[in-house]
């Protein structure tokens, strides 16, 4: 395959069936050769014409060269492999990896799951399964700003999602033609050094934490936000979490498109109740396009649960995110 005039690259996108995995692989096949691996359930719905892309509003069929998981074979040797699962992202990383331990060419990894722990358990199994060359492995820290919603419908899955698609990639220098695939594809797209892929885990898990308060008591972003209850409560996961963002020594990064740094500021600035000044500039910027999309409740370990863990590990304490977190671990229990 060709795209203006060079020989396409190869990314084989992990996850294809879920939410990402299958956005990336629809959007990415306009600049890129895609292969989508997948769980068997969603792979042969896929195959059976039953998986749908909603974007804009927009149908189309999800329409691609996919295959099952464990018929995955290093022949492909893609240039890339976009691990679009959730966490952790180890075992993951083992089962794939370990087929090209003795490749001329290893693939550079991309991950994209959310979380502060997904690059640090990256470079630990690729040490793992490469020793001392595992720093030959290209590792690149992407991260998601745009909400996804699957549903099944009648048997068909629908994947939404509106654009364009924002991403912040950490450490893609050196990998030739990389930001060049998502340009081509019309991703809105900003770049940090490898020196900043902490702050960026940091600044997008910020993101992240929003609304878990709300989707802890059944609420959507939007409505939780706008209940002056839960909304403290949303304010008070966010200033724990700074504090122990900031004893660690990270810090939080702007995005064109989200204040992260300026809104944290904000928080440490002022106290919760005179808070409640900005609440209908911050129920704007945070519910933009997210609308009634739901939050996932599944992975609650690598959100509040993190915030929990990593604030005890600091000496801080953290009772709203510890509410929340208990809250959810109750509530996924009942389900």
């Amino acid at each position: 395959m060709w795209y203006n005039g060079k020989m396409a690259k190869k990314i084989a996108i992990i996850g294809v069936g879920g939410r990402t995995g299958t956005m990336f692989a629809f959007e990415l096949k306009k600049a890129a050769e895609v292969l989508g691996v997948g769980k068997e359930k969603e792979i042969e719905m896929i195959n059976q014409k039953k998986f749908y892309i909603d974007r804009d509003g927009r149908l189309e069929l999800f329409e691609g060269k996919v295959v099952k998981d464990r018929e995955f074979k290093e022949d492909f040797l893609p240039d890339f492999i976009f691990l679009a699962t959730k966490n952790p992202v180890g075992p993951v990383i083992k089962f794939y990896y370990s087929k090209f331990k003795k490749a001329k060419k290893i693939p550079a990894l991309l991950i994209s799951q959310n979380g502060f722990s997904p690059f640090q358990e990256a470079e630990k199994t690729l040490r793992e399964i490469f020793g001392k060359d595992f720093e030959k492995v290209k590792i690149v820290r992407l991260v998601l700003f745009n909400p996804i919603q699957k549903k099944e419908i009648k048997n068909k899955i629908f994947i939404s999602y509106s654009s364009p698609i924002k991403i912040a990639l950490a450490n893609p220098e050196g990998i030739e033609n990389l930001i060049e695939i998502f340009k081509l594809a019309n991703f809105k797209i900003e770049v940090f050094p490898k020196e900043e892929g902490k702050n960026l885990e940091f600044s997008k898990l910020f993101l992240s934490l929003i609304g878990m308060a709300s989707a802890s008591r059944g609420f959507s972003v939007k409505d939780g936000l706008s209940n002056s209850e839960i909304f403290k409560e949303e304010v008070e996961v966010l200033k724990e979490y700074i504090r122990v963002v900031k004893a660690t020594g990270g810090k939080f990064l702007n995005f064109s498109h989200y204040p992260v740094k300026f809104l944290a500021h904000l928080l440490e600035l002022i106290p919760t109740n005179l808070f409640l000044v900005f609440e209908p500039l911050l129920v704007k910027i945070v519910s933009q396009k997210r609308e009634e999309k739901e939050k996932d409740l599944d992975e609650i370990e690598f959100y509040n649960g993190a915030v929990v863990k990593l604030g005890k590990k600091m000496g801080i304490e953290t009772p709203a995110n510890e509410r929340i977190y208990k809250r959810v671990l109750e509530k996924l229990k009942k389900d």
